[in-house]
């Protein structure tokens, strides 16, 4: 469902799947699950500690063989406790070369 709100420069797509999140500090992998996605970022939940700032890679995969997954470098903007997990919003830092 795409999602239209005055203050946003972009449409959003809400959605529901897995990606994966690298630390771009240690390289370490996470698994999250995608909640909200636009061409400017994006939002996932995860249960693991992940702070503002936080430069990381996005790494969701393409639902079909054809297409290329979606890879970008992103930076946190935001991180919102909840009761067992964590939302975090990220900012894209660039388009793929």
């Amino acid at each position: 469902m795409l999602l239209d709100e005055e203050r946003r420069d972009f449409k959003r797509l809400s959605t529901v799947t897995p990606m994966n999140v690298t630390r771009l500090s240690s390289g370490e992998v996470l698994a999250a699950e995608l909640f909200d996605l636009s061409a400017s970022g994006c939002a996932f939940l995860t249960d693991l500690p992940i702070e503002p700032d936080e430069a990381l890679e996005i790494l969701i995969p393409s639902p079909h063989e054809r297409l290329d997954p979606l890879r970008r470098a992103a930076h946190v903007v935001r991180v919102t406790d909840e009761a067992r997990v964590r939302r975090v919003a990220v900012q894209f830092l660039s388009d793929p070369a």
